[in-house]
């Protein structure tokens, strides 16, 4: 009798990677909004290549710079790399920002390249325009979608509150917000020069914030069919942004 002949083996599926760069000045709640759209509390884990045997280490603090990993072990689909801080507009930093996703794009692989930029813009800022500068920027080639991301909004709005309140003008919570659309668009919306999408975030301090509108915007920024398939596949369990996807589809 023949043998039967034994299946044949597959390889396993390569797990999906959506790489996202979050770019910013130091205290701009960068770490905040990684861990509301991770829905998680923990640090992130640090994982670099250090040393002549190239091995990986694993770490939960301390410094690192723009080409460590930032994961999460609640959702392993995302991984990040931090910017670190672009104070006071230096050029070094921008430079370097630059280099890493310009080397990015040069990958062979899909999943080892940035997907997306979330560049932050803190709103409690003095001077706007040290902070949305280097937005047009960071991406020369202009092929990588790049996400404004506007924090620390609740303040923003509670300074505008003060000022009408000081100068005799708060007549009610309607005033209140024609008075902060009517600030924001000046200081900051005319400044992003047609940017069409971005974000404005607020409450990222607090348990159970969320950041789908985040997700939404990059998804709506993606060009790639592939890229946005890996994003699906990595916020499988958001029932929100699957369905939206299928209808505009």
């Amino acid at each position: 009798m023949k043998a039967a002949t034994p299946p044949a083996r597959t390889r396993p599926l390569p797990a999906v990677r959506f790489r996202v760069l979050i770019a910013g000045r130091a205290n701009a709640g960068k770490t905040s909004i990684l861990q509301r759209v991770c829905e998680t509390t923990e640090s992130p884990e640090i994982h670099r290549v250090r040393g002549v045997d190239n091995k990986e280490v694993r770490e939960r603090r301390g410094e690192h710079n723009i080409s460590d990993e930032l994961t999460f072990t609640k959702h392993t689909g995302y991984v990040f790399h931090d910017s670190r801080g672009f104070e006071c507009g230096g050029k070094e930093e921008l430079e370097v920002v630059q280099d890493f996703i310009h080397e990015r794009s040069q990958r062979r692989k899909l999943r080892d390249r940035v997907h997306a930029i979330w560049y932050c813009i803190p709103m409690d800022s003095e001077r706007p325009m040290f902070d949305i500068d280097p937005l047009h920027e960071i991406c020369p080639d202009k092929n990588v979608p790049v996400i404004p991301v506007f924090t620390k909004y609740d303040a923003f709005k509670l300074e505008v509150r003060w000022r009408l309140e000081d100068d005799g003008n708060l007549r009610g919570d309607e005033e209140t917000r024609l008075q902060c659309e009517a600030v924001f668009k000046e200081q900051y919306l005319d400044r992003l020069h047609g940017v069409s999408k971005f974000v404005r975030l607020e409450g990222m301090d607090q348990h159970g914030a969320c950041c789908n509108e985040l997700i939404m915007a990059t998804m709506d920024t993606l060009s790639d069919g592939a890229v946005t398939t890996m994003l699906l596949a990595v916020q499988r369990g958001n029932l929100e942004l699957n369905v939206v996807h299928a209808v505009r589809q």
